[in-house]
């Protein structure tokens, strides 16, 4: 099988909710003998060149492309897209020379199936030949991320009517655009009744994300340690999630624990930095930047926090905590893509950030307990969560977008 990957950003390294599943899907696709082809189009700035040519080097015998969006104001793309009547994430992403560069590659490679990743890239539908099978793996639906991020209250004013409008369209956009693919990929079956109540014709498919190996060989580190972490790319809703953690919940932990360390691991941007400068004068918080190696940082905690209110695919880091043997704590939401799952078994679920910082003094002051929930924590993630065990479920969605197109 012949596979082309069109993707919104350089899926290397792996280490985001962005990058992680189209790396994985490429690097299983690949070990299984099919020939990989890779078209990106981005707006990244860091070492862009060199992780692109990492990863064609790894795994694309079919041949490559790589385009850079020219940098707009974020206030322009917003104007053109509201003139134009078009969605923030098509107009961000919409490019004729892209486009033209994408028809010429799937001239030359020829693919049985086109992997379009995320929704900025499912406008690009229309290069795909007749006859060959087209899947959208969008993670999550984009409607659904909004739905919670307005429930949860996290926009106010003109902000708040901007996404009010957005989500909206999205709902329109969803619903239409995707029934033109042969199969739709999302990460939880939450997201997928969520897509089918828009639209009971989409073919969707529900392929979790997965751990790394090496986070089952952590426990030597994590089993003692009671330390705190919290992992994420440290924008939108999450930095708005850390945001009311430490102001709500952590000092209720500091007023029991006055020791503990909280460890805020990702890329520090110009809004984190200045909660980072915040908290400055607190040496139990340390931000500590981006780190590379997935087990160098889940080394740093005992205790995950995931306070993520949405019920929309699957949270990576919760896996990817549970894989390294921490005890995660979050909300109803933040688990409900991970259905095997069992509140007080597997992991701790709160009802607000009050109530997140008493379970975890809860949790430090019992040591029994919470190597209870490491081990059980972990024992599901070996179990249900591992990416060797995804090689199957991509092979047969390509299969089946395959003969969705009428090729066999």
């Amino acid at each position: 099988m012949k596979i082309l990957f069109v993707a919104n950003e350089v899926p290397f390294p792996p280490d985001n909710g962005v990058r992680i599943p189209i790396f994985h899907a490429m690097r299983l696709m690949s070990q299984a003998g099919h020939e990989i082809a890779l078209a990106v189009l981005t707006a990244e700035t860091c070492e862009v060149i060199d992780r692109f040519s990492r990863i064609t080097a790894k795994f694309c015998s079919g041949g490559s492309l790589l385009e850079r969006i020219p940098w707009r104001h974020p206030l322009a793309v917003q104007l053109a897209a509201i003139l134009g009547q078009r969605l923030l994430f098509v107009e961000k992403y919409r490019s004729a020379v892209f486009r033209e560069k994408l028809v010429e590659l799937i001239s030359k490679f020829q693919p049985d199936v086109i992997h379009f990743d995320l929704i900025p890239m499912v406008q690009y539908l229309s290069a795909a030949p007749a006859g060959v099978g087209t899947v959208a793996s969008i993670n999550d639906s984009y409607a659904l991320t909004l739905e919670n991020a307005l429930h949860a209250g996290y926009f106010k004013g003109l902000e708040y009517i901007y996404k009010k409008w957005q989500y909206y369209g999205t709902l329109n956009y969803e619903a239409s655009a995707y029934q033109q693919f042969d199969q739709i990929q999302v990460m939880s079956e939450t997201d997928k009744n969520y897509l089918l109540k828009l639209n009971p014709h989409l073919r969707v498919s529900v392929i979790p994300n997965g751990a790394e190996d090496t986070l089952f060989h952590l426990t030597a580190s994590t089993s003692s340690n009671s330390d705190i972490i919290f992992v994420a790319t440290l924008t939108g809703t999450h930095l708005k999630g850390l945001q009311r953690f430490l102001s709500q919940s952590w000092p209720i932990v500091k007023k029991h624990y006055p020791s503990v360390r909280l460890n805020v691991v990702g890329k520090i941007g110009p809004d984190a930095g200045k909660l980072m400068e915040e908290y400055s004068g607190f040496p139990e918080v340390k931000f500590t930047g981006y780190i590379p190696d997935l087990a160098d940082v889940y080394r740093m905690g005992g205790i995950a926090i995931a306070p993520i209110d949405q019920n929309c695919g699957i949270v990576n880091k919760v896996i990817e905590a549970m894989a390294a043997g921490l005890a995660v704590v979050g909300f109803k939401n933040t688990f409900s893509g991970i259905p095997q799952g069992k509140p007080g078994v597997h992991f701790l679920q709160v009802v607000n950030y009050d109530s997140m910082g008493h379970e975890i003094v809860q949790l430090l002051g019992n040591e029994k307990r919470c190597n209870e929930i490491k081990v059980a924590a972990q024992g599901l993630a070996r179990s249900y969560y591992s990416w060797s065990s995804r090689g199957d479920l991509y092979n047969q969605m390509y299969t089946n977008a395959m003969k969705s197109a009428g090729r066999s």
